[in-house]
């Protein structure tokens, strides 16, 4: 049997040192160790004139977003999908499929309700401002208008952690488990799901949201927890990542420099 056989004999299952096996086997991801970070940047538009903007008594909605992160009880890290044409050869018996348009799945969130409805406030204060009724009379006819996106679209962050990912002294440096992050862009609500309540037994109340979002990035296997996570991957460039150099300017011995500085630009014009 030739050793690049596709199936190994036995002897070659499992041939190793007993760590590597350990480290594969032993050591599971747990879904019980994330964080959901709420990286809002434009709530002072769309939480403008709420209860949590303007009423300071409430000292539990001071800082909501830290409290959003800590009551988010369920999140979802986010898969992706392609839409697909296919391109099939008549003459020559072939059929291609090839990717024309990659699909991001839409963002659940589950949040334990608080008793001030600190969180419930400003989910439902974000979609009123996306679509808000122009009318002070309820008995009236109303009218809508959308707002602006980039007025209400937001910026989440997902981290993956383990056990043993923050812990100061390990026994065992070779296991050390990183930090895995999701960067998602331009994030809004688009469905607050109805909350049942009812005598009987009582259960903390939760209310689920879905989100959409134009498109996520990640950062895997890092130690760093301020590292912010990487836009593109490596060797492929991004317009919003590029490092422009200045306009060369002419200086008076004839050759030319940036604008700025006194140092030779790598345009250099003879």
């Amino acid at each position: 049997m030739s050793e690049n056989n596709l199936f190994p004999r036995r002897s070659n299952i499992f041939k190793g040192n007993i760590r590597d096996v350990r480290d594969s086997v032993a050591r599971p991801s747990l879904d019980t160790f994330y964080q959901v970070i709420f990286s809002f940047g434009n709530f002072e538009k769309w939480l403008k004139g709420s209860n949590i903007a303007s009423n300071l008594k409430r000292n539990q909605g001071r800082d909501f977003q830290r409290k959003m992160s800590l009551l988010c009880t369920q999140a979802e890290l986010p898969g992706t999908s392609y839409n697909t044409d296919t391109a099939v050869g008549h003459h020559q018996g072939i059929q291609e499929t090839f990717p024309n348009l990659r699909n991001y799945p839409p963002l659940n969130l589950v949040f334990y309700c608080d008793a001030d409805m600190i969180i419930l406030e400003v989910l439902e204060t974000w979609m009123s401002y996306i679509n808000p009724i122009q009318t002070n009379k309820r008995v009236t006819n109303a009218y809508s208008r959308f707002n602006y996106p980039e007025n209400y679209k937001e910026i989440i962050h997902i981290t993956k952690f383990e056990r043993d990912t923050f812990l100061p002294d390990k026994a065992d440096k070779e296991f050390k488990s990183n930090l895995s992050s999701y960067e998602f862009v331009n994030v809004w609500p688009t469905n607050l799901t109805s909350m049942r309540i009812a005598y009987g037994d009582s259960n903390v109340l939760r209310c689920s949201v879905e989100f959409v979002y134009d498109r996520f990035f990640t950062r895997f296997n890092y130690e760093d927890p301020n590292q912010a996570v990487v836009n593109t991957p490596e060797n492929i460039i991004n317009s919003n990542d590029q490092q422009f150099q200045p306009l060369p300017v002419k200086r008076e011995d004839g050759k030319f420099t940036t604008t700025g500085t006194n140092s030779i630009s790598p345009f250099l014009i003879n």
